[in-house]
């Protein structure tokens, strides 16, 4: 009954974060009432009953009933307050003056720092009380922000406002569940108004751990994995380079670079053991204090205080949360003496971190947490047990061998489920992880929070650096093989976005192949996870064709896949130290199955064309290269890359676009239209834009570019028959282009604008928008309805939006 409640519990939560709209919150309470009534009821009358298999069923069925009810109120009335607390359309993107108290420890790249903060009364109408601010300051000797401090500031506010693409990531998803309702930049020079360092736990926390970075940062100095161990020590992951999340990705050990169950449940143990240790020993004259209160207590509760600590230090993550409340649990279970059975302890970590924060099931580690500890119980009741009278050797053995075989097992049980959050699987991940997870934790964690502690106090910066020197050497020695296995080619299985219903075929035969030993084939359950590994994705026909505008911001990259053939035209812009090839198209070939490009056009040198070009290359093979430039000179000089060493394909073929070439795919036609002659090119790289026509059985599309309304009159003077169906208007719907004549003669069907969010261009504009309308053209624009999905076939012409599929309650 207990696990059927708190199952309740969580499924109700996650529930309601499939809702587009909010119901009514007195309504869910209403029935909430009535199923609670009906389970009282229940109990009562099925007292009578003689079947206990009966009352047990229909006890649990109406309970998780009440229970999914509960808590889908407890979760809409809060959500209901959140998104209450939203951005006026009147504030957004315009400066407002506002005085905030900063709340979090501030993430500092570069020359801009990030922090949490709360806005102080007078709180203006139509602004949210909590906002995330960037501040920009490339001075040298600019200020460090901390938490508690009061700053005045005028701030330019936006709602938060995420890309939508296959298989992305909701962005403004995990900023409502961080209960940031807007994000604010600041503008000229802030005031320092006071400073708070006491005025909630929050701020105490956050400046403890600032303080704690500050000191660890000055004791590691260069140290390679100075980050790393920064972020063992108190979570703090926002200095570990793109490079090394690469490679532990790759390898499937990116549980142990961020505080997980394992360090807090380590240190937790540490401390019951040496106080158990320590409380028998203590003695004040005749007096025993064990003798007054058991040791067992005060081992439990000195266990308890540490791992509350640590996951104070951690900031508070769902692992952190999960694993201390589980402790919590079984510490209270045996005060109290009460027996309780190891799912019955997950299931109530499980509620309680659910109904602390109803939006913690959004994050995958709330899953990937709870989900490994359940394998991890599963398969460790079918453990062998070292048996007495072995030698030393045997136990040892034995004990490797079960560890093995306990690793192997959580791989496989949870391969479906990274397979459908991530679309990759880590074959290398059972043997990095024999590697890591002792090292990690035993090693480098104890030493990293050493060198933390001991760094705060003055006189032991000799002692903080020898623990961190040696903390750090640990890591790099682990770390050898660790990245040998990341750069094998077999190191990564991509996946296929898989459907809802085969992760639950997969996770069926999980459960089947985890049962106790004496259930026939139980081997047969593995077997039942290979459909998911190797799904694909429904293709065009001969002569049909699929394009996906992608939301990449302000930029444009545009897929198009025939029945055997994939192209992508441009690749996106760069923004710091990513861009649109890492962030987004690679992800969204990946989940579409797209392992190799056919051809790819860079279609002329803006960098919001071509920002994600370096990274495609070195991601995915590519055939050929389509450019109305130099893209070989380019990729040496600009992008530094060394050709054909960095390139996935090295018999990449660089072809530069001209008109008139052709080629045909699968009854595709595609034709470059433009550059024209070479008498015609000019000295703008938008007017060189290699402009691609695409013409199959049934409709036609074509991808113009940046070229300007000069280049659109050329294409349509000299060819009176050009006609689309699918338009992706030329320069992001700037008044530079879609002339009348362009736009009067492709008699569209659906024209697609792909441009950012409140760009500071301020594209689409508004004639132009109402210039393709006037031809009852349907208009799709990327910043409004996130990446554009185009599907031509043999009965129609299919564009949806893949804002619209994903809609949910939070997303404005």
């Amino acid at each position: 009954m207990l696990c059927a409640l708190s199952f309740g519990i969580v499924l109700g939560a996650s529930l309601t974060h499939f809702l587009i709209l909010l119901p009514d919150s007195n309504i869910l309470f209403f029935w909430c009432l009535v199923f609670i009534t009906c389970v009282l009821v229940l109990r009562i009358y099925t007292r009578r009953l003689a079947n206990g298999q009966i009352k047990r069923l229909l006890s649990m069925s109406f309970g998780l009933i009440a229970s999914v009810m509960c808590a889908m109120t407890w979760t809409v009335i809060q959500a209901q307050s959140r998104v209450s607390d939203s951005l006026s359309v009147d504030h957004e993107n315009v400066v407002t003056r506002l005085s905030f108290l900063v709340q979090s420890m501030s993430q500092d790249q570069s020359d801009q720092q990030r922090f949490q903060v709360q806005v102080l009364d007078p709180l203006p109408t139509g602004v949210p009380r909590q906002i995330l601010v960037s501040w920009q300051d490339s001075s040298a000797g600019r200020l460090t922000v901390l938490p508690g401090q009061v700053w005045r500031a005028a701030l330019v506010l936006k709602r938060p406002h995420g890309a939508s693409n296959p298989s992305g990531f909701d962005y403004e998803g995990h900023l409502f569940q961080k209960n940031i309702r807007a994000l604010g930049k600041v503008r000229g020079v802030p005031r320092l108004i006071s400073d708070h360092p006491d005025a909630s736990m929050t701020v105490i926390v956050a400046r403890v751990r600032h303080h704690m970075r500050q000191a660890m940062r000055k004791i590691l100095g260069p140290a390679r994995y100075a980050p790393v161990l920064i972020a063992l020590a108190i979570g703090d992951q926002d200095s570990v380079s793109a490079s090394d999340w690469d490679i532990f990705n790759r390898t499937g050990i990116t549980h142990l670079v961020s505080i997980s169950g394992s360090h807090v449940t380590m240190l937790a143990a540490f401390g019951g053991v040496s106080m158990l240790w320590l409380w028998k020993r203590i003695r004040f004259g005749r007096i025993h204090p064990c003798e007054l209160i058991p040791s067992k207590v005060m081992a439990a509760c000195a266990a308890l205080s540490i791992a509350f600590l640590y996951c104070l230090l951690a900031g508070w993550g769902v692992p952190a949360r999960r694993t201390f409340f589980m402790l919590l649990v079984i510490g209270m279970a045996l005060l109290a003496r009460l027996p309780i059975s190891p799912n019955g302890v997950l299931g109530i970590a499980a509620a309680v971190v659910t109904l602390l924060d109803p939006w913690s099931p959004l994050a995958t580690g709330f899953w990937l947490s709870f989900g490994a500890v359940l394998v991890l119980f599963a398969v460790g009741t079918q453990a062998v047990q070292v048996q007495a009278g072995r030698s030393r050797a045997q136990k040892i053995l034995l004990v490797v061998k079960e560890s093995a075989r306990m690793q192997w097992l959580i791989t496989l049980a949870m391969t479906p489920v990274l397979a459908f959050l991530f679309q990759q699987v880590s074959l290398v991940s059972p043997f990095a992880n024999a590697i890591a997870i002792p090292v990690v934790t035993f090693i480098v964690t104890p030493l990293a929070l050493l060198t933390a502690i001991v760094s705060l106090i003055p006189g032991l910066e000799w002692c903080a650096s020898i623990a961190g020197w040696a903390a750090n050497l640990a890591m790099q020695w682990a770390m050898h093989p660790i990245i040998w296995l990341s750069e094998t080619k077999w190191s990564m299985w991509d996946v296929a976005a898989m459907p809802a219903w085969m992760l639950c075929l997969s996770l069926c035969g999980v459960l089947w192949a985890l049962m106790p030993p004496g259930v026939p084939v139980r081997w047969a359950g593995w077997c039942l996870i290979l459909p998911a590994l190797v799904w694909k994705p429904q293709r065009p026909v001969e002569g049909a064709w699929r394009m996906i505008a992608l939301d990449v911001g302000q930029g444009s990259a545009i897929l198009v896949s025939t029945h055997r053939h994939d192209l992508l035209f441009d690749s996106g812009p760069r923004l710091g130290g990513t861009d649109a090839g890492q962030r987004v198209i690679y992800p969204a070939m990946r989940a579409l199955a797209v392992n190799r490009l056919d051809a790819m056009v860079a279609s002329h040198a803006d960098m919001d064309h071509i920002g994600g070009l370096p990274f495609i290359l070195k991601s995915i093979a590519v055939d050929s290269l389509y450019a109305s430039f130099d893209a070989q000179d380019w990729l040496v000089r600009r992008a530094k890359f060394s050709i054909p060493a960095d390139v996935a394909n090295r018999e990449l073929k660089f072809v530069r676009c001209e008109h008139g070439q052709k080629w045909i795919w699968d009854q595709v036609t595609f034709t470059m239209l433009h550059p024209q002659q070479s008498n015609t090119v000019t000295s703008k790289k938008n007017d060189n834009s290699c402009v691609i026509h695409i013409s199959g059985a049934f409709h036609s599309a074509i991808l113009p570019g940046d070229i300007s309304v000069t280049q659109e009159n050329i294409l349509v003077q000299s060819n009176k028959k050009l006609r689309a169906d699918v338009v992706v208007v030329a320069h992001h719907g700037s008044a530079t282009s879609s002339s009348p004549l362009f736009v009067t003669q492709m008699r569209a069907r659906h024209a697609i604008v792909q441009s950012g969010y409140l760009n500071r261009f301020k594209h689409p504009e508004t004639e132009i928008i109402d210039r393709w309308k006037k031809q009852k053209t349907s208009l799709w624009r990327t910043d409004q309805h996130g990446a554009i999905h185009v599907w031509s076939g043999p009965s129609s012409l299919d564009v949806f939006a893949y804002r619209s599929v994903g809609k949910r309650y939070w997303h404005h």
